[in-house]
């Protein structure tokens, strides 16, 4: 398994024990931060019920924010994308990871 080297990402290595500890901690919930896509094809954030300041959260020249995924191990197909646009984090005790990488470490417990 390759070890992912995104921005703000633990090493596979060090998070093993923090996904074990969140998984007790939660019950088998894991909590998950937010993730915004923009989109330069439709127009921002009024079904999805963002503050008209959120609309170009990432700048004009992306897009504007027209979806929330929830719990996706999926990058946005998206034109200038950053590397982790589209991937949901797990947050736990100040440190965050990706539910990508903690499905591939330990899928059948995460996933039932």
């Amino acid at each position: 398994m390759a070890l992912r080297t995104l921005v703000g990402c633990m090493v596979r290595s060090n998070y093993g024990k923090l996904l074990d500890r969140a998984l007790d901690a939660g019950d088998g919930l894991l909590r998950l931060t937010p993730t915004w896509v923009p989109r330069s094809f439709l127009h921002p954030g009024k079904r999805i019920r963002l503050h008209p300041d959120d609309w170009y959260a990432f700048g004009a020249h992306r897009g504007g924010i027209d979806e929330r995924w929830f719990a996706s191990t999926t990058r946005a197909a998206n034109e200038n994308r950053v590397a982790d646009e589209g991937l949901s984090y797990i947050t736990f005790e100040g440190e965050r990871f990706l539910l990508r990488d903690a499905v591939e470490e330990a899928g059948a417990r995460l996933i039932g």
